[in-house]
């Protein structure tokens, strides 16, 4: 009897720090947010800040003990500039819960006499293309 009751207390010390472990990584997973969650934050912060056209993302891949966490950010392409995109990823953070406020949104860049919301021809005369 006292051959296996080593044995045995061993085994159940093992599954106790298992189930711990595992528990401890169930609270990592809820806490981790999904691509499309990120996704999603960036694209409405983009369109918060009224910049057109296709976003460009960069995902990164930070790896941790029990696994790991993608992590989306915007980068500066078309009509995101970089301090846009500086904006737009501390918007998304702050949106995730990731980081503090984002902070005042930069001015719209200069477009000559042509408001973001002009069709191709506005006033009359002024010929407005946009990117």
């Amino acid at each position: 009897m006292r051959a296996f009751a080593k044995p045995l207390s061993l085994a159940g010390s093992a599954l106790i720090l298992a189930q711990m472990a595992d528990m401890a990584s169930a609270s990592d997973a809820a806490a981790r947010l999904t691509v499309t969650e990120q996704r999603n934050a960036l694209v409405e912060c983009k369109g918060d800040l009224g910049r057109r056209g296709w976003p460009r993302l960069q995902a990164t891949y930070v790896e941790t003990p029990w696994g790991g966490q993608t992590v989306m950010r915007l980068l500066p392409h078309g009509s995101v500039s970089v301090e846009d995109a500086a904006w737009i990823n501390a918007c998304a953070d702050e949106r995730l819960g990731r980081g503090g406020p984002a902070g005042a949104a930069p001015a719209q860049a200069f477009r000559g006499a042509c408001p973001a919301h002009a069709p191709v021809i506005y006033g009359g005369a002024i010929y407005c293309f946009r990117n």
